[in-house]
Formats: structure tokens, sequence, C-alpha cells
């Protein structure tokens, strides 16, 4: 058995790295501070060069005096002002035009809001998103895996970068969430800027950057599931020209699943350099290590949806193994540059390397259960080595001019990418690998010596390049604001595959995927006087497609999508009221579609199409409370399947038709914030032949922060507060993964 691993001394020369580039920051600071004239407090004013100032209007009530006396009243926010910088990107345009003006469902989780939910993690941050079933396989940290608008996608963007996939095996690249600023989400097809993206939408994580005053955070976090984690966010100035950050993190917790375990360390130092008055260079090391994960190892329908003999499985619920295990280490050095050219004109360049790898021991249910028997198991053992390297570059140009009545923003771009992946993949067979008695689990069953992992193996080496050449025209003229662009792409995919039985070779083919798609959007938003902004949009999608035909051996083509979508804005005059109301209309074509027998028999004759609304709103409601609600219908349809015809008129498995969310924040005091929410997802179906609807699922959310003096603050969450065992998503009757179960945190942060 041929096993690919990193040595550890290449481990070790990773993490060096990343360690030694964050102490050297931190000594660098240190020496500035002593030797600076003037000391740098905590109200200084950040650099220009910041993504985003946000600068709260607070209550001028604040404290109430009686006599001598002063009593503390609750510190609401009552206004916030947001202003962007010149170095603004927003996801949805690639421009400084404010998510709130544009032609789009757009949505911005910024990082204090990620702290009050302590999202973990992407599908946690996405919880209270309308249209988004964000924790279908919520037992799963492998992965970023959500429905958007009916559309599975699995690869975040990462600073307006995608971050690699190959479209075929296991291993994506993930940002933890103390490493973002916020997670920016645009719904609908976004080729027309980003090239390969899913037809339902993109979630953009953007990251924490260097600032211009001294800021410290040390966090020390406890938890239910063994939960252990300490942070670090420290960022400053090194000189009058170079500014630091340094984000770091250790965390160590048991996974839900019995047996199985999380950890994860994270190194993030970051430098930001203002060359010249006009020229701006930021420089990032990303490094997370993953050395214990939960994988995808899936559950029978019986036990989890319907009653067993033995009743029902608990939210902790396993299928595999001890020998089980997933372990991923990913580094990604990147740089920015800003180049104001004149007051007109400006430039901007990204470039990426990833380097990343991800060793699995799983198991996936073969055919279900033994015959006449609702209790034993029938599983394969496998494993998977893969390795990846990918250069990523974007390169933007941006001119402003007024011609008589309209002022133009206009935008070309040029994005190549270029991945190399490996993976060879093992495979036991059903009988080579034992099998599990779930009302009396064996954990322990497998041996490593023993298991027949060469009954079958494939190995494939994939090249992947991509070319997209972009250009947009943001134009506004008085209150009306159009949006329109092109993007062409060109992609390329050779892959060289091999199969093999007991060592022998019995296939060996190249696969070449080449596409060459152009993608388009054409958007408007008029802007009333009285707050609200109808709006209405066209856009296009499309997703290279790895894999070939099993009856033609043709390659795949890209699958394609078109959405038309309209809706309205409101903000209030004092904004202390938005809302949001979206309608809209996505097919997708040439979808791949599997036999249900054998998953790797695949042919391209699939359609898809998604309809539905989404309305969210938000309001203070006095200087106390805040409230924030939503709901979504999505009603997504198989409307063309020749492999398998009985589906069609179906809707697809792991879409959630209805959600709903209603969330509160109440400042108690102007040093005690209490949070609580809640949640409902309905109307998912058990599989794509809608045999049977999950059961519908309501789950409560609280937290709270104290601040005890001006240094420390307290904080506290409890997701799933019932402990509501529920299952979040099955593909068929063989294939189920439990939602979270309660999680419950405390923590306690020092900020100087």
């Amino acid at each position: 058995m041929r096993f690919v691993s990193t040595s550890k001394s290449i481990r070790q020369k990773r993490l060096t790295l990343a360690v030694q580039l964050g102490l050297a920051m931190s000594l660098s600071h240190s020496v500035y501070a002593e030797n600076s004239p003037t000391s740098i407090g905590n109200n200084t004013v950040d650099n220009i060069e910041n993504n985003v100032i946000e600068t709260s209007v607070e209550n001028s009530l604040n404290t109430n005096k009686v006599g001598n006396d002063t009593t503390a009243a609750p510190s609401a926010t009552l206004d916030t002002i947001t202003v962007y910088s010149d170095g603004y990107r927003s996801t949805g345009t690639k421009t400084a035009l404010d998510p709130e003006d544009a032609p789009m469902s757009y949505t911005r989780i910024d990082q204090e809001l990620l702290q009050k939910r302590q999202a973990d993690s992407v599908n946690a941050a996405l919880r209270y998103e309308p249209g988004i079933s964000s924790e279908s396989r919520g037992t799963v940290s492998i992965f970023d895996e959500y429905n958007i608008r009916g559309f599975k996608t699995y690869s975040n963007f990462y600073d307006g970068l995608r971050l690699p996939y190959d479209g075929a095996w296991n291993l994506m690249p993930q940002v933890d969430v103390y490493a973002t600023e916020a997670v920016e989400v645009v719904k609908g097809p976004a080729s027309s800027l980003y090239g390969y993206a899913s037809p339902g939408g993109m979630v953009n994580q953007i990251a924490k950057t260097p600032k211009g005053t001294q800021e410290t955070e040390v966090q020390l976090r406890l938890g239910n599931q063994n939960l252990k984690e300490v942070a670090v966010d420290t960022t400053g100035p090194v000189s009058d020209t170079l500014n630091y950050r340094l984000v770091a993190l250790k965390r160590q917790k048991d996974g839900q699943m019995q047996t199985t375990e999380e950890e994860r360390l994270l190194i993030n130092p970051s430098l930001e350099w203002q060359a010249t008055d006009d020229v701006s260079m930021l420089a990032n090391l990303f490094y997370q290590d993953d050395p214990e994960m939960v994988p995808s190892t899936p559950l029978p329908a019986v036990g989890t949806v319907y009653n067993a003999s033995y009743g029902k499985l608990g939210s902790d619920a396993y299928a595999g193994d001890r020998w089980n295990h997933f372990s991923k280490e990913v580094l990604m050095p990147s740089v920015t540059v800003n180049w104001d050219i004149n007051d007109n004109l400006t430039f901007k360049h990204i470039l990426r390397y990833t380097d990343a790898e991800a060793e699995q021991r799983n198991m996936y249910n073969s055919g279900g259960f033994v015959d006449g028997s609702d209790t034993i198991l029938n599983r394969v053992a496998y494993t998977t080595d893969e390795r990846m390297k990918n250069w990523t570059t974007d390169n933007q140009l941006a001119y402003t001019f007024d011609t008589e009545n309209t002022s133009h923003n206009l935008l070309f771009g040029a994005e190549y990418q270029e991945t190399d992946s490996s993976a060879t993949y093992y495979d036991a067979g059903a009988a080579g690998t034992p099998n599990l008695d779930l009302s009396n689990p064996d954990f322990s069953q497998i041996n490593k010596a023993t298991l027949p992992l060469d009954t079958y193996r494939q190995d494939e080496d994939i090249e992947q390049s991509q070319l997209g050449l972009y250009v947009q025209d943001e134009m506004q003229w008085q209150d009306l604001t159009v949006v329109a662009g092109l993007r062409h792409d060109k992609f390329e995919s050779i892959t060289e595959q091999t199969k093999a039985a007991q060592g022998a070779v019995y296939d060996a083919q190249m696969i070449d995927n080449d596409a060459s798609k152009t993608s388009g959007r054409l958007a408007a938003i008029y802007d009333l006087d009285n707050g609200l902004s109808p709006y209405a949009s066209y856009s296009q999608s499309f997703q290279p497609v790895v894999g070939s035909n099993f009856i033609t051996n043709e390659a795949f083509k890209p699958t394609t999508a078109d959405q038309l979508e309209a809706g309205i804005k409101y903000l209030s005059s004092d904004r202390a009221t938005k809302g949001t109301l979206a309608v809209f209309d996505i097919k997708q074509k040439n979808v791949v579609v599997a036999d249900e027998i054998n998953y790797r028999s695949q042919t391209q004759t699939g359609e898809i199409e998604s309809k539905g609304f989404e309305i969210s709103g938000s309001h203070m409601l006095n200087d106390w409370v805040d409230v924030a609600a939503s709901y979504s219908y999505t009603d997504a349809e198989i409307t063309k399947d020749e492999f398998n015809p009985d589906v069609v008129g179906n809707t697809p498995a792991q879409t959630a038709k209805h959600k709903a969310t209603l969330w509160a924040d109440y400042y108690a005091t102007d040093k005690l914030t209490l949070n609580a929410g809640v949640r409902y997802e309905g109307g998912m179906q058990l599989d794509k032949q809608n045999s049977d609807e999950l059961p519908s699922v309501t789950l409560v959310d609280v937290g709270g922060s104290y601040q005890i003096n001006p240094m420390l603050t307290l904080g506290a969450s409890v997701n799933n507060l019932f402990d509501k065992t529920y299952v979040g998503a099955c593909y068929d009757i063989n294939n189920c993964w439990m939602g979270p179960e309660r999680e419950m945190s405390v923590s306690l942060k020092a900020s100087f």
C-alpha cells in the first residue's frame, strides 16, 4: 500500500516559518514603540488603509445624573455609519459601491456578530442567513458545505480569490473565522466577476489586516465537548510606514460523534507597507494545521429518521471506527498591491500561493444493513491521500470618469489560476470491512495490518488552469445605478487516471476537460426619496466539471446557470431600520447525475430550477433592544434527469424549503449585553426520490457578554439550548448526518 504523507521536517519548517514571522513583527513593534516620540493610545484614528472603519453614534444620554450621583444607563448603538476607505472592494462588485446601494442580494456579517454567536466555522456563521442551509452535515468539519438557494457549494472565497478545489476529491482549504474580519455573502450567480462559482451564490471571507493603532486581544475559551481554546490578535505600527498584525489560535475539542476529535493550530502574520503616498503593499502568510478533523461518515435513515428495533440513535451516533482519521495542512502566502496611479485611475494586484495536503481514513455504507437486520450495518473502509499546489492572481484596473449626465466606474480585470493536485484512493471493499452493530457498537474492529485496502485503488493526477478576462461598468445617473459586466473564462483540466484491483491495473485513461464560457450580469437599482430602493438583475454562472460520461467516455461540459432576480431594499433615514425583499428564479443545465447503484457511473443530463423569495430586516426597537428577522422560501425542482426520469419534478435532497430566523440583542446596562435567537428549517426531503420529508426543526441559541473592566470582557453562548436531537440532512436512505448537538462555551477576553 502506498501511503503519501508529508515528513515531520517539512511540517515543522512550515510552522517555524509562520512563528518566526509573527515573532519578528512583534519584536519590531516593541522597538518602534520604545523609540517613538509619542505613545499610541486607543483613541488614535486607524490608518485610512483599513478595509472598513465603523463609527457608532452613541446615545448622548448614556448617564442620568441625580445630584452628585451618576447612574449608568444602557449604552445602545442608535446609529451605525460605515465609512469605506479608498482601498475597499466589496465582494458584490469589486468596487467601493456601498453594499446597501448594490443591485443584488448582499450580506456582511462582521467580526462583532461572529463573536456574539461564538461561530467556530463559516457554516455556523451562516445559521441566521435566509436562503442558506448551512449545516446539512453539521457533525463534519473537513469542509465548509452549504446550500445557497438550492445549490450546493463547497469552496469559499478568501479576500476575493476562490480557495482552490479540484472538483473531484476531499481536499478543500478552509480559513478559520477567527482570522476573518467579516463574512460577505452574495446570492445568485457571480461568474461575471469571479468565473468558477456556484449558481446559488458565493461566500467571501475578508481577512484581518494590519492597523495603524496598537490593539491587542487575548481570548481564552472553554466549553462542553472538552473545548479548550486560546487565541491572540495583535496589531499596530512597526514604523511610520509599516504596520503589522498577528492572529494565532489553538483549539482542541471532542468531535460530536463518538471517539472523534478536532484540533487546530492557526498562525496568520501580515504586514502592510505604505511605500509611497500612492502605493501600498500587503503581505499575508496564512498557516493552518488540522491534525484531527471529523470526516463525513454517514448513518442510515433507520435509527436516525426512523425507529429501529432498538429505538433511535443519539446525536453522538457514529458509524466509523477509532481507525478513522482526517488531517489537513494548508499554507497560503499572498501579496496585495494597491496603486493610486492618479485621481481617476487605480490598480490592484493580488497574488496567492497555496500548498495543501490531506490524509483520510474513513468508511461509507455499502447498501445499508445485512439482510434481515436493522442493526448490522454493511461498511466499506477506504483511504484518500491528497496534495494540492495552486497559484492564483487577480489584476484589476479601475478608471472613473464622468460623461454629460452619468458617472462611470469602469473596471478591467485579468485573473489566472493554476492547480496541480494528486489523489490516491484505496478501498477495502465490503467483504474486507467489518460490519457494525449500531445497537451495540464496537469502535475498535479495524486491524490496520490485515485490512485489504488494495482491493481497489484509484490514482489521479489533475492539472488545471483557468484564465478569466472581465470588464464591468458601474454607472450612476442621478438616483439610478446600473452595473453591467462580462467575463470570458477559458478552463483546461487534464486528469491522468488509473484503476487497479489487487494491485493489477485494469484501466488507465486521460480525461481532458476543457471549457470556454462567457458570463454576464446586468443589474440596476433606483434610490427613491423615501428610503426604498427597488432593483432587478440578470446574471449567469458556470462551473467546470471534472470527469467523463461513463457510457460515451466524453469529457463533461461545464454546468451553466441563469438567474432573474428582482427585489426592494429599505434603509430609514436614521439607519435604525433596514430590510430586503428578493424574488429569484435560477435554472441550471448540464448537471451531473449518477446511477443509484454505482455512483461512479455518471452522465451529464440533469437540469435543476430553483425559485423562491427571501425577506430580512433589522430594527432598533428602542435604546435597549435590537431585533433582526428573516424568512426564505426555496422551491428547488429537478426538471430533467434522463438517467433517473422518475425523479423529474422532485425536490433535490439537502435543501430546506422553509427557513425562518429571529435574533435579538438586549443592552441591559452599559456593561451587560444579552443575545437570543430562534431558527427554524423545514421541508427538506430525505432523498431526490422524495420518498419522505425530514422532520422540521426549531432551535434556540442564547449568549451574552459582560465587561468586567475596561480591559476584561466575559462572554458566554449556548447553541441548540434545549439539546434537540435531529437529523440535519440525508442524501438518501443510507446516508444521513445528525445535526449539531448543544454547544456551550464561556470566554474571557483581554483587550489592551
